[in-house]
């Protein structure tokens, strides 16, 4: 467990500790969208090298969970074990509308929704933070970085890259969903950081 002093050395170090429970609460719940996106497309997969990859990026996330959790708490934060709302359903709804299609469908639909994890985890890891912080930030977004690539290189053998009509269309379906999200749950992570700053006023 960190001490008060180890909190007060991340404050000079890393800015306020409220933004930074709130920026963490906030990639915490981004976790917590993919965790049953990832187990609807592990069931809609046939092909066993593909659910082979996606249970192992799975794993990845829940190594997140555990180690955002651990340092929420180190921060005196209360770790939130729920998606966004709305936008963690309407992930989970756009990883159950490839369903029907078939593996191609399914892919591309985890690859719009792990556009949005990649992005926001590259942004979060450029930003200045304490040295721990820093560290755990950059592991997860280079986990980000390799399932997106990896979904890229498995859509481009199925046919479906994004030199084809459909992976432009699906590129532009992930930026245009990662956008809207990332613009709902700002609005969340700032309402966070308020009231973790009355809080600790209080």
């Amino acid at each position: 467990m960190r001490s008060a002093m180890d909190r007060d050395a991340m404050d000079r170090n890393g800015g306020d500790t409220a933004a930074l429970h709130a920026e963490l609460t906030d990639l915490l719940q981004l976790e917590h969208d993919a965790l049953p996106a990832y187990s609807v497309a592990i069931s809609g997969l046939r092909t066993p090298e593909f659910r082979e990859a996606l249970t192992s990026f799975r794993e990845d996330h829940e190594r997140h969970v555990r180690e955002l959790t651990a340092l929420i708490r180190d921060l005196n934060g209360m770790p939130i074990a729920m998606p966004h709302l709305p936008t963690g359903l309407f992930k989970l709804a756009v990883q159950t509308a490839g369903l029907p299609g078939g593996e191609r469908a399914v892919l591309l639909a985890f690859l719009s929704n792990e556009w949005q994890s990649k992005e926001k985890y590259a942004r979060h890891a450029a930003r200045p933070h304490p040295p721990e912080v820093a560290a755990l930030l950059n592991r997860c977004a280079e986990d980000e970085a390799r399932h997106y690539d990896w979904a890229c290189g498995a859509l481009d053998r199925l046919g479906c890259g994004a030199d084809t009509a459909v992976g432009r269309a699906a590129g532009a379906f992930a930026r245009f969903h990662g956008t809207v999200a990332d613009v709902v749950e700002g609005g969340g992570r700032m309402a966070m950081e308020t009231a973790v700053r009355g809080l600790r006023r209080r």
